[in-house]
Formats: structure tokens, C-alpha cells, sequence
């Protein structure tokens, strides 16, 4: 890991036991500066990755674990999960430090930048992502694919599996990559939703050649602003 630098990331984790690999927000060597994680057991992924937002109780606890995040001086609140996109208001408006809570974030930037082209979005689940969580940037421009029908990483995020096989999974990806490209040929721009796909980024760009956009790349627009 490159030389730590002084902008502190704090992280509202899933409680989860899967492999998170470099590359993942919850993995803290992903970053070359401090990540503060703060595990919220009430959190899970079979109710927080879903069509509908959280239920109330469980976004407040979510809430309150962002007040002690900033409580420890970050400068700069991200969840683990993109599917918390929904709650990018609700946590903006709550705190003085800037807020990213998924990827998707990134859409208007993208709209705005790369017009009406194609977009890709790469996600966890593609039967769950919904235009709830595109926050009102959703258009018929961005055909969305996910990696459920893979044999190794939906398996062991979605069970909570404490091993990965990280060859079998990047080969889901880069499956799950070819059927999003065979729906939509003319896309210009990928999107990973899912936090737990940017270890594969670099694999994604090779295999495709085209940009590829995750939360990764918000995290350090912003680092770097600040620094």
C-alpha cells in the first residue's frame, strides 16, 4: 500500500463475514489513507440489498452509526453496500462531512459528461436494482446486469460464505460483464454498483476496453480535492 496520507474515510460495513478483497471499500488496505469501519450488525445484505429501501428502524440505526463516525473525525462518509443509494439524502443532510453511499452517485456526472450514450450498471443483483435507486437519474440508456447467475460470488456474498475463490469469480464478472455488452453492444461506460466488484475493475477494463466507473473512483475524486 502506497504511503498512508492524512484524509480519513469512514465506512458504514454490513455485517458480514465474506473474503473482501483489495479493492473493496471494506477491505481498509484499499485505500492509501486511514478507513475507519463501523460494523452494523443490524445491517445484512438480505435486508438492505432488496427493491425497496431499508425499513425505517433499520435506516435510523444506520444513521446513528454515521453520528459516530463523524464523531471520530472523518472526512468523508461511504457504505459498503450501493444499494443504501437510497439513502444518499437522508445521510447528506445529516452530516458536515461529504456523503457517498453508493456508486450510483456518480449517474448525473456520468449523464452529464458521456450524454446520451449507453451506460452499463454491473450490480449484485439485477432483479433487485431498481430505478428507487438511481435517486431520479435513471433512464432508457442504462441497461442494468447483475452476477446472481454466477457459480461463485453471488453464491458466497449472498450466504455469507467465509471463502472465495477469486479465479471462479472473476470469471462470473467477466460473464456477467459479456451478457450486459450482448444486451446493450453499443454501451460506452460500465458502472459497478456493488461495492464487492471493484477488486475486479482492472480485469473488467482489460476484458471490455471501455471506462469502468465504481465507488472507488468517487472515494478519490474527493480525497483528492481535499488533500
Amino acid at each position: 500500500m502506497a504511503e498512508v496520507d492524512n484524509f480519513k474515510v469512514g465506512v458504514l460495513m454490513l455485517n458480514t463475514r465474506f473474503p473482501r478483497l483489495p479493492g473493496d471499500i471494506g477491505n481498509p488496505d484499499s485505500l492509501p489513507c486511514e478507513v475507519i469501519i463501523r460494523r452494523v450488525d443490524a445491517a445484512r445484505v438480505d435486508n438492505v440489498v432488496g427493491s425497496e429501501a431499508p425499513e425505517a428502524t433499520l435506516q435510523q440505526v444506520l444513521l446513528e452509526a454515521g453520528d459516530e463516525l463523524q464523531a471520530q473525525g472523518i472526512d468523508l462518509l461511504v457504505t459498503s453496500c450501493g444499494f443504501l443509494s437510497c439513502m444518499q439524502d437522508a445521510l447528506a443532510a445529516r452530516y458536515w462531512v461529504p456523503v457517498i453511499a453508493s456508486s450510483l452517485v456518480l449517474m448525473p456526472f456520468l449523464r452529464t459528461v458521456y450524454g446520451p450514450a449507453e451506460i452499463g450498471v454491473l450490480t449484485f443483483d439485477s432483479r433487485k436494482l431498481t430505478e428507487l435507486h438511481f435517486n431520479g437519474w435513471f433512464d432508457d440508456q442504462i441497461c442494468i446486469g447483475g452476477i446472481e447467475h454466477g457459480k461463485e460470488l453471488h453464491r458466497v456474498i449472498s450466504q455469507d460464505e467465509t471463502e472465495l475463490d477469486a479465479g471462479l469469480a472473476e470469471q462470473d464478472v467477466l460473464m456477467a460483464v459479456d451478457a450486459l455488452r450482448q444486451r446493450q453492444p453499443d454501451m460506452k461506460v460500465v458502472v459497478l454498483e456493488c461495492t464487492n466488484l471493484s477488486p475486479y475493475r482492472g480485469a473488467i477494463k482489460r476484458h471490455t476496453g471501455l471506462p469502468v466507473y465504481d465507488l472507488m473512483t468517487a472515494i478519490n475524486w474527493v480525497r483528492k480535492a481535499h488533500l
